[in-house]
């Protein structure tokens, strides 16, 4: 576990001519707040050793619940997308692929990073199993995470609590200037045969639902997996199929196009 501490943080301030990642927490308390959930979940852990039965999904949540919000609603400001009412067979892939290292360990994939450190405290399958099943009950849509004491509580703000340098901590494009009719040609043309005119995805082609994700996380994944920041290893088969499809969107806006369609897709 220490090892992976030391590994993020070198990667996290690897410098190269293609590669800018880089990130400083500022607040202490974050740090600290994440770092109590993860103990209690750590704690739970270690009452189910590896090979055996499973932790409960609800008390290991609390260490996905920092930084995903506490209903699976995400968190911006962290980078962490909502995840309420995922399909448990796909978080339980994405899961492994980061236990295995085969996702999260690009330099400039920071979100990535931080799951690759929370992930090992999953101590076995049956506990992935759980967590996954778990998250697949969750509402999606949840209200915003909030900040201050009780009484005087304000939404959160987006600014993140730390630096992240890097050319995909931002897009080029405002996603507010997404064109949703541009994006439903797209879509038509390039996703829907594996996600769905929904976006309701398909178990068997291994495409997960995309409605409920944010346009903020789903125009980073498509900028990840057009630069080889994600599905460029050889044990992320899925990953690999989404490549050709991200590179055909040759600009940022229509990323943010894309993006926006999906949006209108929520339920």
């Amino acid at each position: 576990m220490f090892g992976k501490y030391i590994r993020i943080e070198a990667l996290a301030n690897h410098k190269n001519a293609s590669s800018k990642a880089r990130h400083r927490i500022k607040p202490a308390s974050v740090a600290l707040f994440g770092l109590l959930a993860i103990v209690a979940s750590q704690v739970t852990a270690q009452m189910y050793p590896p090979g055996g039965e499973g932790a409960p999904g609800n008390d290991m949540f609390q260490a996905c619940g920092f930084c995903h919000g506490n209903q699976g609603q995400g968190r911006q400001r962290l980078d962490a997308p909502p995840i309420a009412a995922l399909p448990a067979w796909y978080v339980e892939r994405q899961m492994h692929n980061f236990i295995d290292e085969i996702r999260g360990n690009h330099p400039d994939d920071l979100p990535g990073h931080q799951m690759n450190l929370i992930t090992p405290m999953f101590r076995n399958d049956a506990t992935v199993k759980n967590v996954a099943a778990y998250i697949e009950t969750l509402e999606p849509g949840g209200p915003p995470m909030t900040i201050g004491p009780p009484g005087n509580q304000r939404i959160e703000p987006r600014e993140r609590p730390f630096d992240w340098i890097s050319d995909y901590a931002f897009l080029d494009v405002e996603l507010s200037s997404g064109n949703p009719e541009n994006g439903s040609v797209i879509y038509q043309q390039n996703c829907v045969a594996c996600h769905g005119r929904s976006a309701e995805g398909n178990k068997g082609l291994g495409s997960p639902p995309l409605m409920n994700l944010a346009d903020w996380y789903v125009a980073r994944q498509m900028q990840y997996f057009r630069d080889g920041v994600r599905g460029a290893d050889s044990g992320d088969i899925y990953g690999a199929q989404m490549v050709p499809f991200a590179k055909l969107l040759t600009n940022e806006q229509q990323i943010a196009d894309v993006a926006a369609y999906i949006k209108t897709l929520a339920p």
